[in-house]
């Protein structure tokens, strides 16, 4: 059932899980989002050409950087992307984040956060969606909980992974570095705790796909050198 009915959820009642959501998100990882004018510029460069590409509306997706020192990423019901800042930190390249960026936008775009609200919310929680309670205490603090600590199906995330492909494709560039990316948060991190690999396990499959669809870049860089210097400062200086 949460297959079938996670597209039918309005959107404003899917904007507004996501807005209570935000409001829980931001009080786990701090309220401010980093705003370095340079590096929010950056950031939206980078974020509007992977919309553009992924063919979304402009008002279906907001996307922001959050100081933590928990290397992640997640998106929230409704349009919402959350970057922690230390994946910007351990990140190398542009092309690194971008692939990461697009995996979180196929979610998006499958609606698979929704139908995991579905899904582990249960009855009460459809109720409470049907009668447009979703803003009541206990909603928000299991939908914020339960985005926050998401973990897909493996369906869900091949999906997501065919998607970030595609986009990556799209733009000339490929989907390996984000491989590369999740590999090394592996070695160092273990996959433990909140970490990316919790939520988006980087089984064998999935990095084996991902450096398959390797190819030659055929697309200008997605941002320049000086540009991706400011990015990597988006919180000040880089201390959290």
């Amino acid at each position: 059932p949460a297959d079938r009915l996670a597209p039918l959820v309005p959107k404003p009642i899917e904007r507004r899980i996501g807005d209570a959501s935000e409001v829980q998100v931001k009080t786990i990882f701090g309220r401010a989002s980093c705003n370095d004018p340079a590096g929010q510029a950056a950031f939206s460069k980078l974020v509007n050409r992977l919309r553009d590409a992924a063919g979304l509306d402009d008002d279906a997706m907001t996307a922001g950087v959050l100081p933590s020192a928990i290397p992640n990423a997640f998106a929230l019901p409704g349009g919402k992307v959350y970057v922690l800042n230390a994946l910007i930190d351990k990140a190398e390249s542009p092309d690194e984040l971008a692939g990461i960026l697009a995996h979180e936008l196929g979610h998006l775009k499958h609606h698979d956060n929704m139908r995991g609200l579905i899904y582990n919310g249960g009855t009460s929680f459809l109720i409470g969606l049907l009668f447009g309670d979703v803003t009541g205490s206990s909603a928000v603090i299991f939908a914020s909980r339960s985005v926050v600590e998401a973990s897909y199906s493996r369906e869900a995330e091949t999906a997501a992974d065919t998607f970030a492909i595609d986009i990556m494709h799209a733009l000339g560039r490929s989907p390996k570095p984000a491989a590369e990316l999740m590999f090394r948060i592996t070695g160092k991190e273990g996959g433990s705790g909140f970490t990316i690999l919790a939520s988006h396990p980087l089984t064998e499959d999935r990095l084996a796909r991902m450096t398959k669809e390797d190819r030659p870049a055929s697309g200008p860089p997605l941002l320049t050198d000086t540009e991706w210097q400011a990015l990597k400062g988006i919180c000040g200086s880089g201390k959290i």
